[in-house]
């Protein structure tokens, strides 16, 4: 009996018409062959859906069922339609997203504080963690993105390039002795000098006398910095060790230290004191891409589109 729903909309003009002749007209369709079909579901079923011998026809207490049934399958099949008709205008649906603490805390804000604005139906949902923990995540499905600098597994994972950031030397001001030369102001680095190939690069090796302070050992800032550190021969003084790059930050504009932060940070502080001067460094360790990526092979809603479309098609 796996087809006798097939003609469900034969059967319930019928009953609306209470006519086969009325019904086939409407159906553009010769009476003799609905009701030849119908009596075919009639057999599959077992039993006549309509008492034929008045007139009008009636339905059948059989066939009363059968229109209760034909009415929950169309009930079921527009809500079903317009289920994906909002969710194509993103008038319904739900979106997970991870990133990490710096990015969640400077740079995401205003994009997702837009998509809000324009999808406020769309149940947004906002993460921040570490690199192992996002992809985690991902991973179990729990997030439907993440933007992070690991590059995940190609065959699993889809990503997309969003930026790629540098990491420059921060010096406070009142360490410098005559290396204003080559230093670099904050509007510098918002306008994208320190990338430019005819901006000379600092030794990092002239400035080993200074205190330094830099992420804890488990951070990827921290492993890039270490390798260039090494590629420069020398093993920074270290005076302490922090888990947030704002925090660093901090501590380097109140001129306790001088450190390596990413030209992300620097565009993205809303509020900047002058007290830090930047350095760019020739090190391929200086460089890392970032990324939104999503599992493959997977569900791809219109949502995740879109918020990728927003991220991808603006400078971050």
């Amino acid at each position: 009996m796996n087809d006798i729903f097939n003609k469900k909309d034969l059967i319930y003009t019928v009953y609306e018409e209470r006519s086969f002749s009325r019904a086939a007209q409407r159906l553009f369709i010769s009476q003799p062959s609905l009701s030849s079909m119908i009596r075919r579901i009639e057999e599959e079923i077992g039993t006549p859906l309509f008492d034929r011998s008045c007139k009008p026809i009636r339905m059948t207490e059989a066939g009363m069922e059968y229109i209760r049934a034909t009415e929950t399958i169309r009930h079921a099949e527009q809500a079903f339609a317009n289920y994906v008709d909002a969710e194509n205008e993103l008038l319904t649906g739900s979106l997970s997203l991870g990133s990490s603490q710096l990015m969640s805390t400077l740079v995401l804000p205003k994009y997702l504080s837009a998509f809000m604005a324009r999808y406020p139906q769309i149940q947004l949902d906002f993460v921040d963690d570490n690199s192992t923990a996002l992809k985690n995540l991902i991973s179990s499905g729990r997030l439907d993105l993440i933007v992070d600098n690991q590059q995940l597994e190609p065959e699993l994972f889809e990503q997309r390039l969003l930026w790629t950031e540098t990491l420059l030397l921060a010096v406070p001001v009142s360490f410098l002795r005559g290396d204003e030369g080559l230093a670099l102001r904050e509007e510098d680095i918002a306008a994208n000098v320190h990338l430019a190939a005819e901006t000379p690069a600092a030794a990092l090796s002239s400035f080993s006398e200074l205190p330094f302070i830099l992420m804890t050992r488990d951070n990827e800032t921290r492993q890039r910095s270490d390798a260039i550190f090494r590629q420069s021969g020398f093993h920074p003084r270290t005076i302490l060790e922090v888990d947030r790059l704002e925090t660093l930050y901090t501590f380097v504009e109140l001129g306790s230290a001088a450190s390596l932060v990413s030209d992300t940070l620097v565009k993205h502080l809303r509020h900047h004191s002058g007290s830090v001067r930047f350095f760019r460094l020739q090190s391929p360790h200086t460089q890392r891409d970032i990324y939104i990526s999503y599992k493959r092979n997977r569900y791809y809603s219109r949502a995740m589109e879109t918020m990728i479309d927003l991220l991808t098609s603006h400078e971050l």
